[in-house]
C-alpha cells in the first residue's frame, strides 16, 4: 500500500466565518467553519483528500484539528465551529475517538459538516447508520454541498431527524444565468424553511450577491465578500 502524507508543516487551518445579514447590510458572525490550507493559503487538492483514506493521514488531520482546535476555542469559548468530515474518514476508529474527544471537552462548541465527496457507488442507506451515530454523540450536523455529489435531495430527506443545517454552493451554479441559480437557490430556501433548517449560501463573491440575499432569517451567508477566514477567530 502507498502511503500518501502531506509535510504537516504545510498543513493548517483557518476559519470562515458564517454571518446572518440583516436588510441593512449588517453581517453578524453565526458560526465559523474550519478549512484545511496549504503553505500557499490553498486548498491542499487531491493529495490531501486521498491522504484521508489511511490510517496514518487521518492521524496527521487528527494532529492539527487538535491543535487549531484547542489554540482557538480556549480564547473564545463563546463561538461555535463546524469541522468538516469526509465520509471516508468514518470508516477509522481514530477518527470516532477522535470526536469522542472533542465533544466531551467542547459539546456544542463543535459541529460537524458532512462533505459531498464519493469514494465509490454506495448502497441506498448511505451513511444512515454514521449520521445517526453522530446525533446520538451530541454533535449538531450540517450537510455540505446540497445537489453535488452524494449530497442529493434523497438523501437530505432520510437525514432530516438527525440534521439542524444545509448549505448550498452558488459555485455549482457558475455556468447558469441569474434567474435560473436564483431558482435552485428559493427550492432550497423553501425546503429549508419548510423543516426549519438553518440556510447556508456560500460562494458570496461580490456585494450584488450578499444584498440578493440579505434580510432573510432562514439564510446565512458565506464567502469570499465577507471574509476568507483566518488562522484566529
Amino acid at each position: 500500500m502507498i502511503k500518501i502524507i502531506i509535510s504537516s508543516e504545510k498543513l493548517h487551518n483557518i476559519f470562515q466565518p458564517i454571518f446572518q445579514v440583516d436588510h441593512e447590510m449588517n453581517a453578524k458572525v453565526n458560526t465559523h467553519e474550519m478549512l484545511m490550507r496549504d503553505s500557499s493559503g490553498a486548498f491542499p487538492g487531491m493529495e490531501f483528500l486521498n491522504s484521508l483514506t489511511t490510517p496514518e493521514g487521518n492521524e496527521q488531520w487528527i494532529s492539527i484539528s487538535k491543535k487549531s482546535l484547542a489554540d482557538t476555542l480556549t480564547a473564545h469559548p463563546q463561538r461555535k465551529i463546524y469541522i468538516n468530515l469526509e465520509p471516508c474518514q468514518m470508516e477509522f476508529d481514530s477518527v470516532w475517538q477522535f470526536l469522542e474527544e472533542i465533544h466531551e471537552q467542547y459539546g456544542s462548541q463543535v459541529a460537524i459538516e458532512i462533505t459531498e465527496r464519493r469514494e465509490t457507488i454506495h448502497s441506498l442507506d448511505y451513511l444512515d447508520e454514521e449520521i445517526f451515530r453522530l446525533k446520538r454523540m451530541g454533535f449538531e450536523l450540517a450537510i455540505d454541498d446540497v445537489c453535488a455529489g452524494s449530497n442529493s435531495y434523497a438523501f437530505i430527506v432520510r437525514q432530516l431527524s438527525a440534521i439542524q443545517r444545509i448549505k448550498l454552493s452558488l459555485l455549482v451554479f457558475k455556468n447558469e444565468d441569474h434567474e435560473t441559480t436564483r431558482n435552485f437557490v428559493n427550492a432550497w430556501l423553501t425546503f429549508a424553511t419548510h423543516h426549519h433548517l438553518d440556510f447556508v449560501i456560500e460562494g458570496i463573491a461580490d456585494r450584488q450577491l450578499a444584498e440578493t440575499f440579505a434580510g432573510n432569517p432562514t439564510i446565512l451567508q458565506q464567502g469570499f465578500y465577507w471574509s476568507k477566514g483566518s488562522a484566529e477567530i
